[in-house]
C-alpha cells in the first residue's frame, strides 16, 4: 500500500506541473536606420529600398552590392526582453518591384540569392560606409544565418546568438550587414539581386527584429507545493484505511 501511495502522489505532482507551458510574449523592433552600398559606395537610392547581390559569384568581384541595418539597443534593453530572451528573429520584404528603377534582374525561384547577415566590427556608418567592417572570416564561414531568396515575400534569418551578444555586453554596435558576397553559384553568368524594403518603409515591412521571451512561470514553487500537499494528503488518507 505504501508503494502505490508514493507512486500515486508523484503522478499528481508531475500532472500539476506540466500545464506550465504557455505563449512567449513577442516584441517587434524595427531597424532604426539602413543603407545599401554599390563597389563599397554609399547609394543614393537607400531611402527607397536594399539590396544584396551575387556579382562575386559572376566573377565580378568588388563591385557587390550589400544592405547595412542598425537597431537601438535601447529598444532591446527592456527588463522584459533583458530577463527573459529566448529567440531573435530578423525579417525583411523582398519585392521584385524595388529593382525596377535601374532595370537590375530580380531574384527569382529560379535563380535565386543567398543572402547571408554578418556582424559588424565597427559602429554603423551611414556617411562613409561600413564595407570593410563586415565579419565575413575566412570564405564567410562567420555567417550568422543565410536565407535564400527568391520569389517575392517575407524572409527570415535566426539571428539569436547575435542578439543575446548585444544584450549580454550591452554594446551600441547592434548593426548587422546583408551580404551575398560569399554562398552564391553562378547560373548562368548573370548577376540576381535581392531587393528588400528599407527601414522607414510603409508601403511593405521594414526591417524588423522580432523577439521572443520566455514566459513568465504562473509560480512554479507554488504548483511543486501544492503537488506535494497533494501527495502528503493522499498518503495520509489511505493510511488511514
Amino acid at each position: 500500500m505504501k508503494r502505490f501511495t508514493v507512486l500515486t502522489g508523484l503522478a499528481i505532482a508531475a500532472t500539476t506541473i506540466t500545464p506550465l507551458a504557455a505563449e512567449a510574449a513577442v516584441f517587434k523592433v524595427t531597424a532604426s536606420d539602413s543603407y545599401f552600398t554599390f563597389a563599397g559606395n554609399i547609394s543614393g537610392t537607400s531611402d527607397i529600398r536594399l539590396l544584396s547581390d551575387k556579382a562575386t559569384a559572376i566573377g565580378f568581384e568588388g563591385l557587390d552590392t550589400i544592405s547595412f541595418l542598425q537597431f537601438d539597443l535601447s529598444a532591446l534593453q527592456t527588463p522584459e526582453i533583458q530577463d527573459n530572451f529566448l529567440q531573435a528573429t530578423l525579417k525583411l520584404e523582398y519585392d521584385s518591384v524595388l529593382t525596377e528603377p535601374a532595370n537590375l534582374i530580380p531574384a527569382t525561384a529560379d535563380r535565386p540569392v543567398n543572402v547571408s547577415v554578418y556582424d559588424l566590427t565597427a559602429p554603423f556608418d551611414d556617411v562613409s560606409g561600413n564595407g570593410d567592417d563586415i565579419d565575413f572570416g575566412p570564405d564567410g564561414e562567420n555567417a550568422i544565418a543565410t536565407a535564400t531568396v527568391g520569389d517575392d515575400g517575407v524572409y527570415t534569418w535566426d539571428i539569436t546568438t547575435l542578439v543575446d551578444q548585444w544584450l549580454v555586453t550591452a554594446t551600441s554596435d547592434t548593426d548587422i550587414a546583408l551580404s551575398g558576397v560569399f554562398g552564391n553559384v553562378d547560373i548562368d553568368g548573370r548577376n540576381s539581386y535581392a531587393s528588400f524594403y528599407p527601414a522607414g518603409a510603409t508601403a511593405g515591412l521594414p526591417p524588423t527584429l522580432v523577439i521572443e521571451t520566455v514566459p513568465e512561470p504562473t509560480s512554479i514553487a507554488a504548483l511543486v507545493l501544492l503537488g506535494s500537499g497533494l501527495m502528503f494528503s493522499r498518503k495520509r488518507r489511505f493510511q488511514g484505511l
